[in-house]
C-alpha cells in the first residue's frame, strides 16, 4: 500500500478530532509520505527518516503522530506496526514561563476593552485554552462555573470567580445579547472567535505591559494559574479539575515552577542559618574565652 493512501484514510477517519490536532498531524504525514513512499514493515525506514529531522521537539511531535497512524493501519488493514520499535526521541525538558503578580496586573490594566479584559480573566482564572473561547455561549455561564467544549472535544465544568463572571455579564449586556445560543466572543461576521484572533488579543495586552517574549498568548497566562495557584496554597488535585488534565502528573509539573516561593520557602526553614548562627556563637565564645586565659596568665607573670 502506498503511504500517501494510507494516510489519506488516516486523516478522514479523524475528522472527528480538534482542528488544532489536525494542524499537527499533517506536516508529520507529509513528511512521513515523502521519507516513505510505500508503507513501511520494519522499523529501521522510520528511524533513517527521524534521524533527518533536527529539532529534537519536532521529531517528538512526529514520532506521536506517527506512532498514532500505524497504530490505526494495524487496526484498520491488519498490517504490521513497527513504530512499536522505534524509540521515542527524548527532547529536553522546558519548564513554562510564567508570570508574577505585577506583570500580571500590568497585562490586565493593558487590555483595550471588556472582551479583551474578559478574555485575559478566563485564561488567568479558568486556564481557557484559545480554541475554547469560541465555542463559549451565554447558555455555558453559570453562577460560579461555566462549560467549556476542551479537548477530544469533551464538554467540562470550569470554576470561575465573581469578577470573572461579571466581567462575561457586562460584555453580554454591553452587546446586547438576549439569545442564550449567542456566542460570548463573536469573530468576524458573527463567527466563533479564533484562537490566532485571541492570541493576537492576548500578545497585544502583552506588549503594551511590556512583556516580552517567547512563548506568549493565552497558555502563558494559563501557566500562570497554575504556577500562582500552587504558590498561594492551593492543592493539586483541584488545580488538575480546573485544568482539565487527564493525568495528574501533568499538573504536577507545576508543582515544581514556581522557585521563587521555593526560594523564600528554603530561605525560611533551612536549618543552614541557625546552624551558622550557633557556630559563630561557639566562635565568640572561644574567642572570649581564649582573651580571658590570657589576661589570667599575664597577671600571672
Amino acid at each position: 500500500m502506498k503511504t500517501e493512501k494510507a494516510t489519506s484514510n488516516f486523516l478522514d477517519a479523524k475528522q472527528g478530532l480538534s482542528p488544532r490536532t489536525l494542524e499537527q498531524y499533517v506536516p508529520a504525514l507529509a513528511f512521513l509520505v515523502r521519507e516513505c513512499p510505500k508503507m513501511p514493515g520494519k522499523p529501521d525506514p522510520l528511524r533513517k527518516a527521524l534521524s533527518k529531522v533536527k529539532s529534537e521537539w519536532v521529531k517528538d511531535s512526529y514520532w506521536r503522530v506517527w506512532k498514532a497512524f500505524f497504530r490505526w493501519c494495524w487496526w484498520e488493514y491488519d498490517t504490521p506496526n513497527p513504530m512499536e520499535r522505534v524509540q521515542r526521541p527524548k527532547p529536553d525538558k522546558v519548564q513554562p514561563r510564567v508570570l508574577g503578580l505585577e506583570e500580571l496586573s500590568f497585562t490586565l490594566a493593558a487590555a483595550e476593552d471588556i472582551r479583551d479584559k474578559a478574555i485575559l480573566a478566563l485564561a488567568l482564572d479558568s486556564g481557557v485554552r484559545a480554541s475554547e473561547f469560541g465555542r463559549l455561549r451565554i447558555s455555558d455561564i453559570g453562577n460560579d462555573t461555566i462549560w467549556l467544549w476542551g479537548k477530544g472535544r469533551q464538554r467540562l465544568e470550569v470554576p470561575v470567580r465573581p469578577e470573572t463572571r461579571h466581567l462575561l455579564r457586562l460584555l453580554i449586556d454591553q452587546d446586547g445579547k438576549r439569545n442564550p445560543r449567542s456566542l460570548v466572543f463573536p469573530g468576524d461576521n458573527g463567527a466563533p472567535i479564533s484562537r490566532f484572533a485571541v492570541y493576537r488579543i492576548v500578545n497585544r495586552c502583552l506588549d503594551h505591559a511590556g512583556i516580552a517574549g517567547p512563548k506568549r498568548g493565552a497558555h502563558l497566562l494559563r501557566h500562570s494559574l497554575a504556577t500562582r495557584f500552587l504558590a498561594s496554597g492551593g492543592d493539586v488535585t483541584t488545580l488538575q479539575r480546573v485544568m482539565r488534565h487527564q493525568n495528574i502528573a501533568t499538573t504536577q509539573v507545576y508543582v515544581h515552577l514556581d522557585m521563587a516561593t521555593i526560594v523564600e520557602s528554603h530561605h525560611e526553614f533551612s536549618p543552614v542559618r541557625d546552624a551558622i548562627r550557633g557556630a559563630q556563637g561557639v566562635l565568640i565564645k572561644r574567642e572570649v574565652l581564649e582573651e580571658a586565659e590570657e589576661l589570667l596568665v599575664r597577671r600571672k607573670e
